[in-house]
């Protein structure tokens, strides 16, 4: 069965992020911004009702992403990975 969203586009920077948590959670892939100007690559994690919602900035380019089912210590767990660690990470306040 394919997930949702599975057509849509995904800037580079978030590809094998994405990759991996399409393993484990449904991701709805938001509309990409170019010109995000910023000099640092950003992975920041926002609680919202039902899910969460994954914003990430890199280069040029930003985007932003739903994630549903899947726990905050799964998300913690996955970008905890060295292949992730270039990346300056932001989560929620418990």
């Amino acid at each position: 069965m394919a997930r949702a969203g599975t057509h849509s586009s995904v800037i580079e920077a978030a590809q094998s992020l994405v990759e991996r948590l399409d393993k484990v959670a449904r991701v709805s892939r938001g509309i990409i911004k170019a010109n995000a100007r910023s000099h640092s690559r950003t992975i920041k994690v926002l609680r919202l009702g039902g899910g969460w919602r994954l914003t990430i900035v890199a280069k040029n380019a930003k985007q932003e992403f739903h994630l549903f089912d899947i726990s905050l210590a799964e998300i913690e767990e996955i970008l905890s990975d060295r292949e992730f660690a270039s990346f300056e990470k932001i989560f929620p306040q418990e």
